[in-house]
């Protein structure tokens, strides 16, 4: 044991001092038994490896400074990719101001298609009832990202200590499939950046510290763009599969008319609304789109031809396969990394909502057909939601015509959003009355 104490107390080379690194031992003098050090090596020189690191530091700025100039030159940011998500959630701290009781539907494209929020406020309205509703539909974005951006609109209602009256939550069948998954996977990472702060991006490294980095430098090195993201969203059609077609020739004469009315609706647009300030999000209009009220008797008349027009069948059939080779739509394999994403969402919600109902929206039946295996699929998760969180689930999925959609999935403009939402007034009503 002083054998050890003493070797390790010599001379500030105390490493290079032992027999085992090849260093030879201190020697005694016979005749004055003082110690004589041996031969002291000289450091490992350090010249080539600084300049391997200087070369490592280099390229890692070069490659960065690469990636910033690119989504600069592309104006590539949270704000242009995800823009309506980003308005929304910049509209949160004036939507927890607002006194009235608050109502909010979170979902989906087909939500935002769907849900009026203006009229579902003025025929609440009609019945004496207060209500301030919200849009929250969004397209691209499935459960895993939802699960984030409810996070955000959580930590707004607590943080202000304000309640939602009623939130109505989309399940999406489309939206939580494995083909679905998949094809979202070069967005994830940078979705996820865009959507979480700092305490979600912790926990990811906690988590998954190898993914949980590359998730931080994309957060705050990149500008949430990933590698993956500009390759797949700005590195153009060589990178991507071209979507299918049905085979069906286009109806050239309703492709004709709809141009036509399209440029008509527009100058109507614009005369309407001239003070439209271009936001794909707007707090004005909660979300929504327009509302029959504001509009001419002459535009309400043109959208009845433009939808039977829009509703060729060349149209139709080609969007049926997008959505069947992108969504698995009609055979419904269902993806567990988004449910259990879509019941996080649920109890997010339940955190600063008085009363949560999961909706399914309604289905053009002439186009979504489904066997019973997909049925039986999606029954189970429904039966999964519903025990994991209690929340009651109400289906609209038989309500409606086909004559109600724009395409196989979305509600038209005035002739379906405005049915749909009307419906949900009778449906909610009571609620919002208690």
């Amino acid at each position: 044991m002083s054998s050890s104490t003493s070797n390790s107390d010599q001379s500030p080379l105390r490493g290079d001092r032992s027999a085992g690194a090849g260093v030879p031992p201190a020697t005694a003098d016979p005749a004055s038994h003082r110690l004589k050090p041996g031969p002291v090596l000289d450091p490992a020189p350090r010249g080539p490896y600084l300049k391997v690191l200087l070369t490592i530091v280099v390229v890692m700025g070069a490659s960065m400074a690469i990636v910033r100039g690119f989504t600069a030159l592309n104006d590539a940011s949270a704000e242009t990719i995800l823009d309506r998500v980003m308005e929304a959630r910049a509209a949160l701290p004036r939507i927890v101001q607002e006194e009235k009781p608050l109502v909010m539907s979170f979902g989906s494209s087909m939500t935002e298609a769907g849900f009026s929020a203006r009229q579902f406020d003025r025929e609440m309205a009609e019945r004496e009832i207060d209500a301030k509703s919200f849009n929250f539909g969004f397209g691209g974005l499935n459960p895993y990202f939802q699960d984030y951006l409810s996070r955000r609109i959580r930590d707004a209602f607590v943080e202000n200590d304000r309640r939602l009256k009623l939130a109505l939550i989309e399940f999406t069948p489309l939206q939580n499939t494995t083909a679905r998954w998949n094809g979202a996977r070069p967005s994830v990472d940078s979705f996820v950046t865009m959507l979480a702060d700092g305490s979600d991006v912790w926990d990811i490294i906690k988590e998954d510290p190898t993914r949980g980095i590359r998730v931080a430098e994309i957060k705050y090195l990149r500008d949430d763009i990933s590698a993956e993201m500009i390759t797949y969203y700005f590195g153009g059609d060589m990178f991507r599969t071209p979507g299918q077609r049905s085979g069906v020739e286009p109806d050239e004469e309703k492709d004709k008319l709809l141009e036509e009315i399209g440029e008509k609706l527009s100058a109507n647009f614009a005369k309407e609304y001239p003070d439209y300030d271009g936001a794909n999000w707007s707090f004005e209009w909660q979300g929504a789109g327009t509302i029959p009220e504001e509009r001419s008797q002459e535009t309400l008349d043109l959208f009845v031809p433009y939808f039977d027009a829009l509703r060729s069948e060349q149209r139709l059939s080609d969007d049926r396969l997008r959505r069947i080779t992108c969504c698995d739509i009609e055979e419904l394999h269902f993806e567990e990394t988004l449910i259990a994403a879509f019941i996080r969402t649920v109890k997010n919600f339940q955190e600063f909502s008085d009363e949560v109902e999961v909706i399914l929206m309604p289905r053009n039946h002439d186009w979504i057909q489904r066997p019973p295996e997909a049925w039986d699929r999606m029954n189970a998760v429904l039966e999964r939601i519903k025990q994991e969180t209690g929340v009651h689930i109400r289906s609209f999925e038989d309500w409606g015509n086909p004559q109600m959609f724009s395409d196989t999935t979305h509600l038209a403009r005035y002739g379906g959003d405005v049915p749909y939402t009307s419906m949900l007034v009778e449906t909610y009503a009571e609620a919002l009355e208690r």
